[in-house]
C-alpha cells in the first residue's frame, strides 16, 4: 500500500497533520460527544453490551455524516470495516476503542477488545476482494482492485475516564501498521489529540431503578 507522505509536524500541531488527510479535529470530537451522550442513554436493565454498542454507532454515525457533508466523503464497508472514505478514495477512517495509553505521546496505545481479522488486513495492506459481491447501499461507494491497493484505513481510537463528576475521553487519529493475535502492536503514525472533556451525562432511568418482579400464573 502506498503510505500518505506526513511531513513530520511539531508536537502540537494536530490540526496540519489532519488536515494533510482531509479532516478537522471539528469533525472528530463531535462523534466522541454523541458516543457519550449515547452510551448513557443505556439503563440498567439494557443487556450489558448495550452502552458500548450505543456509542459505536454513534461514532461512526457522526464521523460519516461530518465528512460527508462538508468535504464530500462516502461512506464505505471495506472488508466488513465500517468506515467513510475520502473522494479521491486513498483515505478512510473508522473507530477503534484503546486502552489508557491512547492519546498518549511517550507511550503506545493498543485496542482494548480483540479486533477481527479485517483489521488485520487492513494493517498489513493485504486486503482480498470477497467472493460474492455484496449488494451496495445508496450512496455507499465500491473500490476497485488498484483502490484498494491505495487506501489507507485510519482509526479515531479512543479512551474514556471518569475523573470525579466529569469525563475525560482520551483521542488520536492512528494508522495501524502491525496486528497481532487481534491487537495492534505497531502504528505507521498516530496524531495524538486533545482529550475531549464532558460533564457526566446522566444515565437513563426510563426502565426503573431495579429489577421488576412479574408473577406469571402456568396452567
Amino acid at each position: 500500500m502506498t503510505v500518505l507522505s506526513v511531513a513530520a509536524p511539531e508536537p502540537d500541531d494536530h490540526g496540519a497533520q489532519l488536515a494533510t488527510l482531509g479532516t478537522k479535529l471539528e469533525y472528530l470530537h463531535p462523534a466522541l460527544r454523541a458516543g457519550e451522550i449515547a452510551r448513557c442513554s443505556a439503563t440498567p436493565n439494557h443487556p450489558a453490551n448495550t452502552a458500548g454498542t450505543r456509542a459505536y454507532q454513534e461514532h461512526v454515525r457522526i464521523i460519516r455524516e461530518m465528512h460527508i457533508q462538508h468535504e464530500g466523503w462516502k461512506r464505505l464497508l471495506h472488508d466488513h470495516l465500517e468506515v467513510v472514505c475520502n473522494p479521491e478514495k486513498t483515505i478512510a477512517i473508522g473507530v477503534m476503542i484503546g486502552d489508557a495509553a491512547t492519546g498518549e505521546r511517550t507511550n503506545l496505545p493498543r485496542n482494548l477488545r480483540k479486533r477481527g481479522a479485517a483489521t488485520a488486513r487492513a494493517a498489513a495492506a493485504n486486503d482480498q476482494l470477497e467472493l460474492f459481491p455484496r449488494p451496495v447501499r445508496r450512496d455507499e461507494i465500491v473500490l476497485s482492485v488498484e483502490e484498494i491497493d491505495q487506501l489507507q484505513v485510519w482509526f479515531l481510537v479512543s479512551y474514556r475516564a471518569e475523573v470525579g463528576e466529569k469525563v475525560h475521553i482520551h483521542n488520536e487519529l492512528s494508522l495501524p501498521g502491525e496486528v497481532s493475535n487481534g491487537y495492534v502492536t505497531r502504528w505507521k503514525r498516530r496524531i495524538p489529540l486533545p482529550a475531549l472533556e464532558m460533564d457526566g451525562v446522566e444515565p437513563s432511568y426510563e426502565d426503573g431503578p431495579g429489577e421488576i418482579d412479574i408473577h406469571v400464573d402456568f396452567r
